[in-house]
């Protein structure tokens, strides 16, 4: 309560006046009067105590807290009285200060009930207008012009107090209407994070068998016709789950809950490794795609490479898709001197398409907005790209702009990174590799279709799987042992994956460090650190791509290297 926050400037307050009022009305008066006050102000803590931050008082507790207030305010009226009828005239001037400074203080009860304003202003308003009329003796136009100033000063103090009074409800009863409407707004992202978590995980399962047997197929025996058609199924496939992540990496960013993850990587490199990705369109189309990498660029910084090439990709993706004839160039450029040791690089993406029309330049980087209507249905898209983009490019530090442009569109992103020491590549760090003969792998997943995918990924390996249906069947098996690796699904029957990797680590069900995996449609913000702090060696999203897999495998059960050509050679 504001009263408990004040009493330590009221008692300092209180002890300084009656060091002033000493030498004017005596000391023993002085500490009568400052002994007074303090007993008072301690029945006022003590009726308040029971008072808890943020929860309405009971009526009998309100209304002790008013009683309160009055003695206190009667001692302080008491004191300027003494000073009023005092024969040294002079300390009028001290009575009248002291009535004032208990009408100011009064303003802090602006908020609580008029009972409380009406005790805490009655003693100094009722002094400042009796006190001049019928305790002061002196007569003529200047203490009169006195008098009727005082009585003015009185009527317009109570004016104040009702407006302020009136002003503190009306904030009172917005700042009610804003924490509901905070409420509901929390509520509506809540309600809608819950909808975009389920519907992500069960669209990852249908999907993770209809891309896997695609996949699977596509490494079978297939005629020209029918390689094209399962391709036009993959790529259909990712479209979808491009969506998906799309609307995902919308909802995280409006939490606020993207986290990058800085590590050294070759700019130049992940910049080429880009480019190299989308020539074949690019040849298809037959469009140039050229790079230019200025020297004054670091070759080696500290920054999220993935969402680098996130933003880089949609950049280059989107400038492919509205070219027709002509090019795409991307320059890559640092026009200054780092600043406490942060480089600001730009990458310029330029195309010779349409370009964006000057009235939509400002619309192109909202959310499921395109520059025309009739972009969508040419060339598709949501038009969640250039969004997700942009913010992502902020939390690098930098930005994502539409730089003006004669021809075509030109896109600039803007990011600020620290240089970073040039990294041994892997391969010269493990040096040379043994051949890995065989591999168990332990596979915990209740979806049919799930486990049939996996099989199909893994089977050209040469892996050895065996497949169960929930958590309690794989501590079973695991307990036979000859497992190198687990495969573990979260939401099972019988008993969960977080359940059984518990009994695991906990060494019930044979090696305490083998390696778990999650394999999950759970792929909100956070989960892969919520899985990985719960002691899963890795975590992979549904759908999963067969390399994507192979990769996780490699990494828990040879986490230096060993076995990686022989899983690569065999798929």
């Amino acid at each position: 309560m504001d009263t408990h926050r004040l009493l330590l400037p009221r008692v300092i307050l209180a002890a300084l006046t009656a060091t002033v009022i000493g030498g004017a009305l005596g000391l023993s008066f002085a500490l009568t009067w400052l002994s007074a006050l303090l007993a008072c102000e301690g029945l006022a803590r003590l009726v308040t105590r029971r008072f808890s931050p943020g929860v309405p008082g009971s009526f009998a507790l309100r209304a002790g807290f008013v009683l309160a207030a009055l003695p206190i305010n009667i001692t302080w009226a008491w004191l300027a009285a003494t000073l009023w009828l005092s024969t040294t005239a002079d300390l009028k001037l001290t009575a009248v200060a002291i009535w004032a400074g208990q009408i100011v203080y009064t303003q802090n009860f602006r908020h609580q009930p008029w009972t409380l304003i009406a005790v805490s202003g009655v003693a100094p308003l009722t002094s400042l207008i009796l006190f001049p009329f019928f305790f002061y003796g002196a007569q003529g136009t200047g203490p009169d012009t006195a008098r009727w100033g005082l009585l003015i000063v009185a009527l317009s103090t109570i004016n104040t107090m009702i407006a302020n009074r009136a002003a503190a409800r009306r904030m009172d009863e917005l700042t009610h209407r804003l924490r509901e409407e905070r409420e509901r707004a929390l509520e509506a992202t809540r309600a809608k994070s819950t909808f975009i978590a389920v519907t992500s995980h069960e669209l990852r399962t249908p999907m993770n068998g209809l891309l896997g047997m695609a996949h699977a197929l596509s490494r079978s025996d297939l005629n020209e016709t029918q390689r094209e058609q399962v391709g036009l199924m993959i790529r259909s496939g990712d479209s979808l789950m491009q969506l998906l992540n799309d609307v995902l990496d919308l909802s995280r960013i409006e939490a606020g809950k993207v986290e990058l993850v800085p590590e050294p990587f070759n700019l130049e490199d992940a910049v080429h490794d880009i480019l190299n990705a989308w020539r074949d369109v690019a040849v298809l189309k037959n469009i140039k795609l050229t790079t230019r990498f200025d020297p004054e660029v670091p070759t080696w910084i500290l920054g999220d490479v993935l969402r680098v090439r996130q933003v880089l990709t949609n950049l280059i993706s989107n400038a492919l898709k509205f070219t027709v004839t002509g090019g795409v160039d991307l320059q890559v450029y640092s026009p200054r001197p780092a600043v406490d040791g942060q480089h600001a690089i730009f990458f310029a993406v330029r195309d010779t398409g349409p370009g964006v029309p000057p009235e939509a330049a400002g619309r192109v980087f909202e959310s499921f907005t395109q520059a025309d209507d009739t972009i969508s249905r040419s060339h598709g898209g949501a038009g969640l790209g250039l969004t997700i983009s942009r913010a992502l490019a902020r939390q690098m530090g930098g930005d994502l702009t539409l730089a003006p442009s004669e021809s075509g569109a030109c896109f600039v992103l803007s990011i600020r990174a620290p240089g970073a020491e040039p990294q041994m590549p892997a391969d010269l760090v493990r040096g040379s590799e043994p051949c890995m003969t065989s591999v168990r792998i332990l596979m915990a997943e209740d979806n049919t279709i799930n486990q049939l995918v996996v099989r199909a990924m893994l089977e050209a390996t040469g892996l050895s799987l065996t497949v169960v249906d929930n958590g309690q069947q794989a501590l079973e098996a695991m307990a036979r042992g000859g497992f190198d690796c687990v495969l573990m699904d979260i939401n099972m029957p019988v008993m969960d994956g977080i359940t059984a990797l518990q009994a695991i680590r906990s060494g019930t069900a044979g090696d305490p460090n083998l390696p778990v995996i999650a394999l999950t449609a759970s792929t909100m913000a956070g989960d892969r650190e919520r899985f990985l702090n719960l002691g899963f060696s890795d975590h992979l999203g549904k759908p999963v791509k067969p390399a994507a897999l192979i990769q996780a495998i490699e990494r828990a059960i040879s986490p230096d290297g060993s076995g990686r050509n022989a899983l690569h050679d065999a798929a």
